[in-house]
């Protein structure tokens, strides 16, 4: 079984997501629903002692090109690995989100699940930059908490607002999860075409 499930939304304003961070910037973001690798996507990063935003790309790889790239780290195992362990020392970055998207295995096939926090804030996935061309990035994974491993056993690194200074400065990253929540979408998802607000919306259970 794959470690995640490659596909994510962040379905509002950048802005909305740096309110509570000292950080500005100039990068405009349009809501999207269904995020993909090899796609750009906004990212934090820390730049000179400070915290800064710049556009990445999915995929850990140090080609400016849309190629396909490792796009998951094991948490576990980040630190030793030979193609992760400088960035979890140097080139650490954090990616806005409202959700991300699992698929479980049921009586009918595989089924999409959108996963958020249980306060429906916006949090950050933690992941690392590919430490040549600094675009590139991967999304740590670890087991996937109680309250959401019935979808999936694996799960993005999510960080709250709280807490991605810390993860961005240090590499320290909190010791308890926050409350997570999960739930059937229809199967527009599964194509990485498709795009809009109803991708995430709940349906009725299936079985």
């Amino acid at each position: 079984m794959s470690s995640m499930c490659g596909r994510f939304a962040f379905g509002t304003r950048l802005e909305e997501a740096l309110k509570d961070l000292d950080v500005l910037s100039l990068v405009d973001h349009e809501p999207r629903w269904n995020i993909a690798p090899t796609d750009e996507h906004p990212m934090l990063i820390q730049e000179e002692d400070a915290l800064n935003v710049a556009i990445g790309r999915w995929g850990f790889t140090s080609s400016q090109d849309a190629i396909k790239a490792p796009i998951n780290a094991r948490l576990e195992t980040a630190s030793e690995k030979p193609m992760y362990k400088e960035a979890m020392r140097t080139a650490r970055m954090a990616a806005p989100a409202t959700g991300w998207y699992e698929w479980m295995a049921s009586p009918v096939g595989r089924h999409p699940y959108h996963h958020a926090l249980g306060s429906g804030e916006v949090m950050w996935l933690a992941g690392l930059l590919h430490p040549e061309g600094l675009q590139g990035f991967a999304l740590l994974t670890q087991e996937a908490a109680p309250s959401v491993a019935h979808v999936h056993p694996r799960m993005p690194v999510v960080l709250t607002t709280g807490n991605v200074t810390a993860w961005l400065e240090q590499g320290a990253l909190p010791s308890t999860l926050p409350p997570l929540t999960a739930w059937p979408v229809g199967m527009d998802v599964n194509r990485t075409g498709n795009e809009g607000a109803h991708l995430a919306g709940p349906i009725p259970t299936l079985f």
